[in-house]
Parts: C-alpha cells; sequence; structure tokens
C-alpha cells in the first residue's frame, strides 16, 4: 500500500484509515477516513454524539479502534506491535477539563511530565516551561495554584503543558466549550498563533469563526460517518449536504 504524503513530501502528519469503534453494541465510529497534513489544522465539527471526541481520542488510542488503521507521520500507532508510548509522545492533547495537578503551581504542573518522560534535568524543564508560559501570555503565574486562576488561563496553561514536551503535532477537543464566553477568546488567540506557527492541529470545536479563519479543512460528522469536508469557509458558506446545512442553520 502507498503511504500517504504530506504536503512537503514526508509522511501525513496523521492518517486514519477506515476507522471503525464500538463500545458494546454501540457502533459510534462508522468507518472514519481522515487525512491530516504537516502544518495543516483540520476542523471537525457536529452534533453532540456523532462521534468527534471519540475519533480525536482513537487518534493517540486513549480508545483501542474496534478496527481499521491510523498512521502518524507514517508509523502506524494501531499496529500491535508499535511503540504506542514512542508514538503518542509525538501527540499533545488538550481536553476540555484541564487536568491540572491542584496541589502543584503552574510551573511544576509543566516541569514534572518533562522530567519523568522527557528526562529532562530540572533546570531544563523549567527553562522550557518558562518559554511556553509566555507563549501563552502567562509567564507572571508561573507560582499561582491552578484554583487561584481562571478557566481560560487554566486551559492555557494544559496547552503550555503539552507544548512543553515538544509534541509534532496537537489535538484539541473542545478546549473552549466549557468556559465562559469572555475567556473563549484568549484560549483561542494561544491556539491561533501556534497555527501562523505551522503546528499540525487536528480540533473538535464548536467555534465556527475558528474553523473559517484558522482551519485549512472542515469536518463534518454525523451519526458515526463523515458527511461532508473541504474548505472551511466553502463548507460554511454553501454546505452541500442537507445534514450539514440542517447543523449549520442551528449553529451559525
Amino acid at each position: 500500500m502507498t503511504m500517504p504524503t504530506g504536503i512537503d513530501g514526508n509522511a501525513a502528519a496523521i492518517d486514519v484509515q477506515d476507522l471503525h469503534k464500538s463500545f458494546g453494541d454501540n457502533e459510534v465510529l462508522k468507518g472514519i477516513d481522515v487525512h491530516v497534513d504537516n502544518g495543516q489544522v483540520v476542523c471537525v465539527i457536529g452534533p453532540s454524539g456523532s462521534g468527534k471526541s471519540t475519533l480525536l481520542r482513537c487518534v493517540n488510542l486513549l480508545e483501542q479502534p474496534t478496527s481499521g488503521r491510523i498512521l502518524v507521520e507514517g508509523a502506524e500507532i494501531t499496529d500491535p506491535d508499535a511503540d504506542v508510548d514512542k508514538l503518542r509522545a509525538r501527540i499533545g492533547m488538550v481536553f476540555q477539563q484541564f487536568n491540572l495537578f491542584p496541589h502543584m503551581t503552574v510551573l511544576r504542573n509543566l516541569c514534572i511530565a518533562q522530567e519523568k518522560v522527557r528526562k529532562r534535568s530540572r533546570s531544563e524543564a523549567v527553562e522550557v516551561a518558562r518559554r511556553n508560559l509566555a507563549k501563552v501570555g502567562l509567564a507572571d503565574r508561573e507560582s499561582a495554584y491552578p484554583a487561584h486562576l481562571s478557566g481560560g488561563q487554566q486551559q492555557r496553561v494544559a496547552i503550555a503543558r503539552d507544548l512543553s514536551m515538544d509534541p509534532d503535532m496537537m489535538l484539541f477537543d473542545e478546549v473552549t466549550s466549557a468556559l465562559d464566553p469572555e475567556l473563549v477568546g484568549d484560549v483561542l488567540a494561544v491556539m491561533k498563533d501556534l497555527a501562523a506557527e505551522g503546528m499540525t492541529m487536528m480540533v473538535v470545536t464548536h467555534e465556527m469563526g475558528f474553523a473559517r479563519e484558522v482551519g485549512n479543512k472542515l469536518v463534518f460528522m454525523d451519526g458515526g460517518v463523515i458527511v461532508e469536508e473541504g474548505d472551511p469557509r466553502e463548507v460554511l458558506s454553501h454546505p452541500q449536504h442537507e445534514r450539514t446545512q440542517a447543523f449549520l442553520s442551528k449553529v451559525l
């Protein structure tokens, strides 16, 4: 089988082939094919229960696919013999919930995985952490504890924590949906900056403005299948499928 290649001629960042996922008798993903080139931002939209988050969680094997293949930079993460931890280390993932350690300062939250997984010295981990806190606009909060931060600040810390692991790509699972509306913009601004720097991103989102402005590809899912995909501006302005039209008429 020929290996799909990205826009720069190397293996695609993420290649999902005929992905199925069932929970008991409930088939949540029914043969998904998604291709993410290096440097691309692919936004996934759709109603609740359409399989968006399950798709994202399968990409780094937080959920074990029932069948199908997932390749990360040309290496099959779904291969039973794959070094999953090594492949997963290339993929940052930020969730709706921030998953910060409440008893640790912001700086320590960013350093602990670097030291344990990346085997960095404490001084090196601190240097990397401070650089990424500055990137997300929180250099002045390194000594704070998560409880003393707003939801938007905690989410930006979560992004900085993942960036500190030097991922090749980032997965974002509805990272703004738990935030107060006035805090959403700061988080989206960080994601826009990452996209501008060329970070490969797969983003499950309800933020249609972000998808239109930042996305290179928009994927609309419903009922465990991809109903429509294409250029975000084209899909949002002129959806071809009636299910896409019905969904967008409610959210736009």
